[in-house]
C-alpha cells in the first residue's frame, strides 16, 4: 500500500542528532526533559513566526497528545493551510487531529474542502478513509474509497479498497480489488502477492479458485502463482507462472525474480527448486554477468531443493563458458566438484578436481581434496583415497591420513594421523569427530584391525546395522583393556542412536567385559537413555545419579545432568 504523505512528513518530526536548529533547541530539550508543556509553548512560539513549519506542527501534536489537548492544534491547523494550502501533509494531520476528537462531521467537511480545492488528487480521499478506518467504520471508509476510485479512475485507490477488504475479512473483494489494480498498474503485483498471501487457510482455496476463473489472464496467473510459492505449493506455482510469462524478456526476467525471491521465504525443498528453475529461466533470458550470477544462484537453489543433477548441470555451463569472468569460473568450479562428490560422482569430481587443481586457491584446493576423500570412503574404495592424501605433513593432511588408515583397519596410522591433526583442525563437528574416535583407539594395542575398517566404511555408507555386527565381532577378540570393552561400548551406542534391538545387551556385555573402565560412562549414559525410551523412569534416574557421582569429570556429564532433569520433570524434553 502506498505511504501516507503524513507517514512521511513523521520523518521531520523529530531531527537526526546534529540537525537540531537553535530555535527548535529549547523545544527539544523541555521534551526531553519531559516538560511538555513547555515545549509545547516552545512549538507555538516558533508557529507564530511560521505557521506552516511541519517541524513544529508535529512538534506540538506529540506535546499535546501528552497533555491530552489535541484541540489546541485546531487553530494552527487552520493557520498553516492559510499559508500553505496546497500542503497534503497540513491537510492530513487536520483530518487525523479531528478523527482524534471524534469529530467525524469535522472529519468530511475537511475532506470535502480538500477535494473541493485539489479534485483530482487521491490523498483526500485516503486520509479521510484512513481516519474512518482508524475509528472501526470500515463501511464508511469504503465507501469514501469508492466514491474517490469512481471520481477518479485508473488504479487510484484500488490498493486502499483492497485493504479495507482485508481489514473487514472479505478476501473475495480483497481478491477483485487487488487484481483490478494489479491489471491496471503492473506494479501493483507484488502488493496484491504480499496481501493476499495473508488469507487464512478458510479463504484460501477462495482466492486462488476466483484467479482461476479469469480465462485467458496473464495477470491473475501470475498472482496465484506468487500467491503459490508463499503457500508452500511450488509446482502448482511453477506451472502458472511458467504459462503467463511476459513476451518482454526484461519483464519476463523481473517477474521471475520476484518469483525468485518469494521463494527463498519459504524453506522447503520443493521452493527451492521452484527457485532455481526460475533462475535458470532469468540466467537463459539474459547474457554476460547478469546471466553467469542467475546460473550460480540457481545451482544453489537446486542444490538446497536436492536437485544435485541440475546444479551442476547450471555450474558446468557457467565453468565451461569462455566468456565466464574468473572469480565466477572458479566459484562454479568449486561448487560443481563439492555437488559431484556429495552426489556420488566422485569420478566426475576427481577429474574436474584435477583439471582444475592449480588454478584453484589453496583453501578451496584443500576443502575439495577432504571432500573427495570422504567420497571415496563413502564408496569404499579405500586405495582410490589414498591417491589423493597430500605429500605434505601439515594438520589438514594428517586428519586425511588418520581417516584414510582407520578406513583401511591401520588403528596405528591411524591414532598417529589424528594426533597430528589436533583437536582444532577443521570445522567443530570434524574435530568432535576425530578427538572421539582418538579416544575409542587409544586402549587398541593391535597395529592393525581390518573389522574396524569395515565398520568406520559401512558408517560412513551409512551402514548402521553392518557398522554395529562388525564390531559385535572384533570386539570379544581384543583384551577389556585392550579396546575389547571400547568397542563393544561404541557398539552399543550405536545402537542406542539407531534403536537397534541390540543395545541394551551389548552395552550391558560392554559394562561386563570392565565394570570401570573409560567406556563405562558412555555405556551407563546409553543404558539410562534405553530406560527414558522404555518408561522405566526409577531405573534411569539410578543409573544418571551413578553416573554423575562415580564420574564426574566424564565429558558426558553434562548430558547426563541435562537428562536427569528431564526425568526429573524440572525442563522440557527436546
Amino acid at each position: 500500500m502506498r505511504a501516507r504523505v503524513w507517514l512521511v512528513a513523521l520523518l521531520f518530526a523529530a531531527p537526526a542528532v546534529g540537525q537540531v536548529t537553535s530555535e527548535f533547541a529549547s523545544a527539544y530539550q523541555a521534551e526531553r526533559a519531559g516538560r511538555f508543556a513547555d515545549a509545547a509553548a516552545e512549538y507555538e512560539r516558533i508557529l507564530v513566526r511560521e505557521p506552516a513549519n511541519l517541524q513544529a506542527l508535529f512538534g506540538l501534536e506529540r506535546m499535546l497528545q501528552r497533555l491530552e489537548a489535541p484541540a489546541r492544534l485546531l487553530p494552527r491547523l487552520d493557520s498553516a493551510l492559510a499559508r500553505a494550502p496546497g500542503s497534503h501533509t497540513i491537510w492530513g494531520l487536520k483530518l487525523r487531529t479531528l478523527g482524534t476528537l471524534d469529530s467525524l462531521t469535522g472529519v468530511q467537511q475537511t475532506a470535502e474542502q480538500w477535494i473541493a480545492r485539489e479534485p483530482r488528487a487521491a490523498e483526500p480521499y485516503r486520509e479521510w478513509a484512513f481516519v474512518l478506518a482508524g475509528r472501526a467504520l470500515l463501511r464508511d471508509a469504503r465507501r469514501v474509497l469508492e466514491r474517490g476510485q469512481e471520481s477518479l479512475g485508473g488504479s487510484s485507490l484500488l490498493a486502499e479498497l483492497a485493504q479495507v477488504a482485508v481489514v473487514a475479512g472479505d478476501w473475495q473483494d480483497a481478491t477483485r480489488r487487488w487484481l483490478e489494480a494489479a491489471r491496471l498498474d503492473g506494479d501493483f503485483l507484488a502488493s496484491a502477492a504480499i496481501g493476499l498471501t495473508q488469507a487464512p487457510s478458510g479463504a484460501r482455496a477462495g482466492v486462488i479458485d476466483l484467479l482461476m476463473r479469469q480465462e485467458n489472464d496473464s495477470t491473475a496467473r501470475l498472482l496465484a502463482a506468487d500467491i503459490l510459492i508463499a503457500w508452500g505449493r511450488a509446482d502448482e506455482a511453477w506451472v502458472l507462472l511458467d504459462s503467463a510469462l511476459p513476451a518482454d524478456d526484461t519483464r519476463a526476467s523481473a517477474v521471475l525474480r520476484r518469483f525468485a525471491d518469494r521463494a527463498r521465504l519459504v524453506p522447503r525443498p520443493e521452493t527451492a527448486i521452484a527457485r532455481g528453475r526460475a533462475l535458470e529461466r532469468v540466467a537463459d533470458l539474459t547474457t554476460g554477468p547478469a546471466a553467469q550470477q542467475a546460473r550460480v544462484d540457481a545451482a544453489r537453489a537446486y542444490a538446497d531443493g536436492g536437485d544435485r543433477d541440475a546444479a551442476a548441470r547450471m555450474l558446468e555451463r557457467i565453468a565451461d563458458d569462455p566468456s565466464a569472468a574468473p572469480p565466477q569460473a572458479l566459484g562454479a568450479m568449486v561448487t560443481m566438484i563439492g555437488v559431484a562428490a556429495d552426489a556420488g560422482r566422485v569420478d566426475e569430481a576427481e577429474r574436474r578436481y584435477r583439471e582444475w587443481h592449480d588454478r584453484l586457491p589453496a583453501d578451496d584446493r584443500d576443502a575439495l581434496r577432504a571432500r573427495l576423500v570422504h567420497g571415496w570412503l563413502v564408496r569404499g574404495d579405500v586405495p582410490r583415497a589414498r591417491t589423493l592424501l597430500p605429500a605434505d605433513s601439515s594438520v589438514e593432511a594428517m586428519a586425511l591420513v588418520g581417516w584414510v588408515g582407520l578406513a583401511a583397519g591401520q588403528v596405528t596410522r591411524a591414532v598417529e594421523g589424528f594426533r597430528l591433526a589436533g583437536p582444532f583442525t577443521g570445522t567443530r563437528s570434524e574435530a568432535t569427530a576425530r578427538t572421539g574416535m582418538l579416544a575409542r583407539l587409544q586402549r587398541v594395542t593391535a597395529d592393525s584391525l581390518a573389522p574396524l575398517g569395515a565398520a568406520v566404511l559401512a558408517l560412513l555408507a551409512a551402514d548402521t546395522t553392518s557398522a554395529i555386527t562388525h564390531l559385535e565381532t572384533l570386539a570379544p577378540q581384543l583384551p577389556p583393556t585392550e579396546g575389547g570393552s571400547d568397542l563393544l561400548a561404541w557398539a552399543g551406542q550405536l545402537a542406542v542412536a539407531a534403536d537397534d534391538p541390540r543395545a541394551q545387551p551389548l552395552l550391558e556385555r560392554a559394562l561386563a567385559m570392565e565394570e570401570n573402565g573409560p567406556q563405562t560412562p558412555g555405556a551407563l549414559f546409553g543404558l539410562a537413555e534405553l530406560a527414558v525410551r522404555g518408561g522405566r523412569t526409577a531405573e534411569a534416574v539410578e543409573r544418571l545419579e551413578a553416573l554423575i557421582l562415580d564420574h564426574p569429570t566424564s565429558a558426558v556429564i553434562p548430558h547426563a545432568r541435562r537428562l536427569l532433569d528431564q526425568v526429573r520433570g524440572r525442563v522440557p524434553v527436546l
